[in-house]
């Protein structure tokens, strides 16, 4: 466990008048919309600080939802339907990815921060990380086009 750390983080803590420490969570609506009101980006399906894409999803659930709204003629009922159904898998998608890369972000082991600062030096590196990632890292969304008024 962390007992190789655990007398210097308790030295540490009793010696500061502050101390911040954080959760780090993932939000699940089972809507994003209810009424007049539709959620978008953290607010509707925030995958975690762990994807580091918050304001690029923010910003796909924006156009997406502002393209429905055009697209159905401003009938927010089906706007809010279609936006949900044309996000919702992609943004799963993206909520399962920062779980399954929970356990490297917060390594549990000495072994597993080591491991993972070797393997975050390496990525730093752009044709490694795409060779190890290949389109893994990038997203597979086709973003329709359309005029806004």
């Amino acid at each position: 466990g962390s007992g190789w750390e655990s007398r210097s983080i308790l030295d540490a803590v009793s010696k500061t008048d502050t101390l911040y420490f954080d959760r780090i969570s993932q939000i699940r609506m089972p809507r994003w919309s209810t009424g007049r009101v539709a959620l978008v980006g953290d607010s509707a399906f925030c995958p975690s600080l762990l994807s580091g894409q918050g304001t690029a999803l923010a910003m796909i659930g924006a156009y997406m939802l502002a393209y429905h709204l055009e697209r159905c003629s401003g009938d927010y009922t089906k706007a809010f339907s279609a936006y949900e159904q044309s996000l919702t898998a992609f943004m799963h998608k993206k909520q399962r990815a920062a779980e399954q890369f929970s356990g490297a972000f917060a390594p549990k082991t000495a072994f597993g921060l080591f491991f993972r600062n070797q393997i975050t030096k390496f990525f730093s590196i752009p044709f490694v990380a795409d060779l190890a990632m290949g389109s893994g890292l990038k997203d597979a969304i086709e973003l329709p086009e359309f005029k806004a008024a």
